[in-house]
């Protein structure tokens, strides 16, 4: 294999990510994967994501390599992020406006299912900036105070997101394909959230534990989307939509999150955990063509800020149920 591609550990003090580089032109990023599943599966595991650099690969492309790799996507549906799907079963990355930095989370983690495996695919390079940053789960599950880790094992996470026609960062017809009243209380429903109308308004709410075993590996993670649903975060960027909720109070957010006994997370608790995050995340500069595939609960992910033109295109694949035995 060496012939025909290098290799090399990026953070080798953690065996952190690794990054696999074509070593001839044209090879296909869909064949070489379909050819190495097997070895490319178990190193997300051992080194939490890889990096394919150098392959051929377009949108489509990318599209096979994903489907080739985990063969089952997710349902989308209800999901925050906002997003438009580009090609079959691959989405824009988040649609945050490029001045703002989208913090380290897990993705749909607030769910009662969610994707194990991710993929990025870089179509166009930052012109500035725009690093996508992973951040190992077992770091920073190690790092988190004691005194703040066993109160969320005891109280668990509570998600709230509001929904009104002005609402401005991602609509019921955005969220969910529909604004049928019933089926949207119903797709709710079986997916353990709490739908509440009043005339117009949507209010979900939704419980999940803070913290989660990976079901191969055993080990505990910090598996939420507290500090990106946290309204202390999200106030920082509320200008960017504009909208009647920019200046709304905490109860009043378009999202946040609470302890799982409805009391409010405290602020320096949130800080403090975005700092831990920001400190222990490392940076990926793309190159076009480049492929992310890492695990969903074995590193978070968020991006730096950028200017200019950037196309990093998504593919969330292999749904895990929270019932789901290990």
């Amino acid at each position: 294999m060496n012939d025909i591609i290098k290799t090399d550990i990026l953070y080798p003090e953690t065996d952190f990510l690794l990054r696999i580089e074509a070593r001839r032109e044209g090879m296909s990023a869909a064949q070489w994967a379909e050819e190495n599943k097997a070895f490319l599966k178990a190193a997300i595991l051992r080194h939490r994501g890889v990096i394919l650099r150098g392959f051929d690969c377009d949108r489509n492309g990318f599209s096979a390599t994903a489907k080739a790799l985990e063969p089952e996507s997710i349902d989308y549906r209800g999901g925050i992020g906002p997003r438009t799907l580009v090609a079959p079963e691959v989405y824009n990355s988040t649609e945050l406006p490029p001045k703002h930095s989208l913090a380290q989370h897990h993705e749909m983690a607030y769910n009662a299912y969610w994707p194990m495996q991710i993929l990025f695919f870089c179509e166009e390079p930052p012109e500035e900036g725009g690093a996508t940053t992973l951040c190992d789960a077992h770091q920073l599950y190690r790092r988190l105070p004691r005194t703040v880790l066993d109160k969320f094992l005891s109280l668990g996470l509570k998600y709230v997101r509001n929904y009104t026609q002005d609402t401005p960062y991602r609509s019921i017809q955005e969220t969910f394909g529909t604004t049928d009243k019933q089926w949207i209380t119903e797709f709710c429903r079986g997916n353990g959230v709490q739908a509440e109308w009043n005339g117009e308004r949507l209010t979900l709410t939704q419980r999940a534990p803070a913290v989660r075993e990976h079901p191969t590996t055993g080990t505990p993670i910090f598996f939420n989307t507290l500090a990106l649903w946290h309204y202390t975060y999200w106030s920082k960027l509320l200008g960017s939509f504009g909208g009647p909720m920019s200046s709304a109070a905490q109860g009043e957010a378009w999202q946040n999150s609470l302890y799982g006994d409805g009391t409010p997370i405290e602020d320096s608790v949130v800080a403090d955990i975005l700092a831990l995050y920001e400190e222990e995340e490392i940076s990926i500069e793309w190159k076009k063509s480049d492929i992310l595939y890492f695990d969903n609960m074995l590193a978070s992910h968020g991006r730096k800020p950028f200017a200019g033109r950037r196309k990093i295109l998504a593919a969330f694949r292999s749904p895990r149920h929270a019932s789901a035995k290990a």
